[in-house]
């Protein structure tokens, strides 16, 4: 294990730690990864930000293991300082390592059956219950079609036309369902917030 006050040490195999950084280069500003926060969350921002920065012929798996020690804070800082002297290579063993140590801090993933839980309320407008339903499946990896349709047909109100159309009418792709509740929102809209007169 690297002693902390140890300069020479590294956490990372020479492969990664002989390469030198473009001059200039840094981490893009980002929150710092707290035991607190999502560490999914925290690696994808990461992954996305740097994937922007890093120049085109750049180590980017370097820069990548170098500049993740830098997005950290607190205990999670004083995690990756203690890493074992020479011990990380790819960035993948890095994030299994975070991943593996942090996992408590990992939210718990949505399935695709968490969507029949998402229903429109009374009262609750159509344009208001699509963007709770869409902000919800996009938080779903690997959620299918068919289910995604039933559990947003089923969570509209028994009452509303849309849910009529939908019933009568079923749709095969996600994207028709939208269309449909866009053009539902436009009504509802047009009904309840008409253009005053000029």
């Amino acid at each position: 294990m690297a002693a902390p006050d140890s300069y020479a040490d590294s956490p990372f195999t020479d492969a990664i730690d002989t390469v030198a950084l473009p001059k200039g280069f840094s981490v893009p500003e980002m929150t710092l990864f707290e035991v607190t926060t999502d560490l999914c969350d925290h690696v994808s921002q990461y992954k996305q930000k740097m994937m922007v920065t890093i120049a085109t012929g750049v180590s980017k798996e370097a820069c990548m293991c170098k500049g993740f020690g830098s997005t950290l804070s607190g205990a999670a800082l004083q995690w990756f300082v203690s890493l074992p002297n020479k011990s990380i290579s790819p960035f993948v063993d890095l994030v299994n390592a975070f991943n593996q140590q942090f996992a408590s801090s990992r939210r718990i993933l949505k399935q695709p059956s968490d969507l029949h839980r998402i229903v429109q309320e009374i009262g609750e407008s159509i344009k208001d219950y699509v963007t709770i339903f869409n902000r919800k499946k996009v938080a779903i990896r690997g959620c299918d079609t068919s289910t995604a349709i039933n559990a947003f047909r089923q969570g509209l109100d028994k009452d509303s036309d849309l849910y009529k159309k939908l019933t009568m009418h079923p749709c095969e792709r996600f994207e028709e369902v939208q269309q449909r509740a866009t053009a539902a929102l436009r009504l509802e809209e047009d009904i309840f917030c008409p253009e005053k007169e000029r």
